[in-house]
């Protein structure tokens, strides 16, 4: 993948403010949870991809605004424990990697920016 990744050259912690998010898809057989910004034609869309997802802690709807950190906790090195929150809740994700995508976008899209990233092992 070409985008901004945690762990790698991705710093934390990432804050958004007065934005708001939701989960937009979670795939259990491929570990991948996205969460986007709801569409803002003057703002940049911004989406997260957790793969490597072992629990998760969420609400469906995150308004204003999310701050992501991270911990590593001693017993397992590669998992890490994604701290979201802001003023109205406080959540987490445990994955192995978190992805960071933005782009500008005119109007409002049903694809993610990491479409095709995201599989099921079932086809129709």
């Amino acid at each position: 993948m070409s985008h901004d990744r945690y762990p790698g050259l991705l710093s934390l912690p990432l804050r958004f403010p007065n934005r708001r998010f939701r989960v937009w898809s979670y795939v259990p057989s491929f570990s991948g949870l996205v969460l986007r910004t709801e569409f803002e034609p003057a703002a940049l869309h911004i989406e997260l991809l957790f793969q490597g997802v072992r629990r998760i802690d969420l609400p469906i709807t995150m308004a204003d605004g999310l701050m992501v950190d991270a911990e590593h906790p001693s017993t397992d090195q590669d998992t890490a424990i994604f701290r979201l929150s802001n003023d109205r809740f406080s959540g987490q994700v445990h994955s192995d990697y978190l992805f960071l995508a933005q782009e500008e976008r005119s109007r409002y899209s049903p694809f993610s920016l990491f479409h095709g990233y995201l599989q099921s092992d079932f086809e129709r």
